[in-house]
């Protein structure tokens, strides 16, 4: 890649297709000796019928063109080259490198199926829509190989009363993340940032479960979950600096609030390149209590979208064995035991709904059998007991809307 000789932002770059070599006059700044792209030659044809012909940039001659992101359809807004791994294949069908021949469904949900914000809540309906068995993400416990905890206080244990934390020392963010995890996020909408930050909204999309990652050398003394007092202020990851309100719930630590419960992180202690240590959080938000919270801000995140529905209280452990075995893969380190602190009288209660045969006809219109009745509402993850009458069904963890029986029969 050189300079061209008559324009400033402009380069002469020599780029092997894997078959030949070919000179492209390239404006993006990230074109650089080394680097592996996407290669659109004479006679392909882009999204928006954009024909690449060969041209003439400033009187140097160009057979084709390094393309972005953008102009491959595959984002919204490029800052340059789409930058391909190391050991990208030279020569390779780009749709057959990344995947491309796919399906993209897009769900509309109502606000009463939280559960179903995770590509595991959607699994467990198709399922059972389609009479399949699912098959739950694998993941093993992650062994700690170091003993650091941070801890952590809940003085508003109304509005989190579940909060689990984890240190990993030792990673290397400037690791990127697997084209497998980028690909799985661009797909949902989400752009890739750095492997931390992308495990992290993985895990938000697959279990549905909202983490964040602190710098842990950015932290002071503990966490402590509590409400906002007047006169605070938490500059966001945005960038904007906000002022609290009082009785906003704030995750803070020795410095004050370090973050908005089920909002948003602050930036002074934002994992960043120079990050070597993190402290993962995954906490449980009362939903009536977070409700209208991030909106009061002009607010909305894709995590205070799933907290004021109703994320599974019972998940917490879960997603960060799941995200510390998946970041111990990716940016390597070593982790610290869980830190759990939870008031298990303050989580939701779920109280079992009885469902009643002879209701079944009556309201819906149509009989089912009481295999069939089981089946469904078991496939649904519902524990089922038989009564006199009909049945007496236990409410998991992650619906937040069965509490009578009318719940049940629209279920059916």
């Amino acid at each position: 890649a050189e300079q061209h000789p008559d324009a400033d932002k402009l380069r002469v770059c020599q780029v092997n297709t894997g078959s030949e070599s070919v000179q492209i006059v390239c404006g993006a700044p990230n074109a650089r000796a080394g680097l592996k792209a996407p290669l659109a030659t004479v006679g392909a044809v882009l999204p928006g019928d954009f024909k690449i012909k060969p041209a003439k940039l400033r009187g140097v001659e160009s057979q084709g063109m390094l393309c972005a992101e953008q102009e491959l359809g595959l984002s919204d807004a490029s800052d340059g080259l789409m930058e391909l791994a190391e050991d990208a294949p030279v020569g390779t069908d780009i749709r057959n490198y990344l995947q491309l021949d796919d399906k993209v469904i897009e769900i509309g949900l109502t606000p009463n199926r939280a559960d179903c914000l995770g590509i595991a809540g959607i699994a467990r309906e198709v399922g059972l829509l389609n009479d399949l068995s699912v098959k739950p993400p694998a993941y093993e416990k992650v062994a700690t190989s170091i003993e650091d905890t941070f801890p952590v206080r809940l003085e508003a244990a109304d509005r989190c009363p579940r909060y689990v934390g984890r240190v990993i020392r030792g990673v290397d963010v400037s690791r990127p993340s697997p084209l497998w995890l980028q690909e799985k996020l661009r797909r949902c909408g989400i752009r890739s940032i750095d492997a931390v930050v992308d495990v992290t909204n993985y895990l938000l999309l697959e279990l549905g479960q909202p983490m964040h990652a602190f710098d842990y050398d950015k932290l002071q003394d503990g966490i402590v979950v509590r409400t906002s007092a007047a006169g605070e202020s938490l500059e966001l990851l945005d960038g904007q600096t906000v002022e609290l309100k009082a009785d906003t719930l704030v995750i803070t630590d020795g410095s004050g609030p370090v973050a908005m419960a089920g909002i948003m992180g602050g930036q002074p202690t934002a994992v960043s390149d120079a990050t070597s240590n993190i402290f993962l959080e995954a906490a449980f938000f009362t939903p009536d209590l977070l409700a209208g919270k991030a909106r009061s801000y002009g607010l909305h995140t894709d995590s205070s979208h799933r907290f004021e529905r109703g994320v599974d209280f019972k998940l917490q452990r879960e997603a960060m064995e799941r995200a510390s075995q998946l970041l111990l893969d990716i940016v390597g380190g070593e982790a610290g035991p869980i830190i759990e602190e939870v008031v298990e009288e303050q989580l939701p209660a779920r109280p079992d709904v009885s469902l009643r045969a002879a209701r079944i006809e009556k309201l819906l219109g149509f009989s089912l059998e009481n295999s069939e009745v089981e089946r469904i509402l078991s496939g649904l993850g519902l524990g089922v007991t038989a009564t006199d009458e009909g049945w007496s069904c236990a409410v998991p963890s992650w619906r937040f809307d069965i509490a009578i029986e009318a719940d049940l029969l629209e279920e059916l």
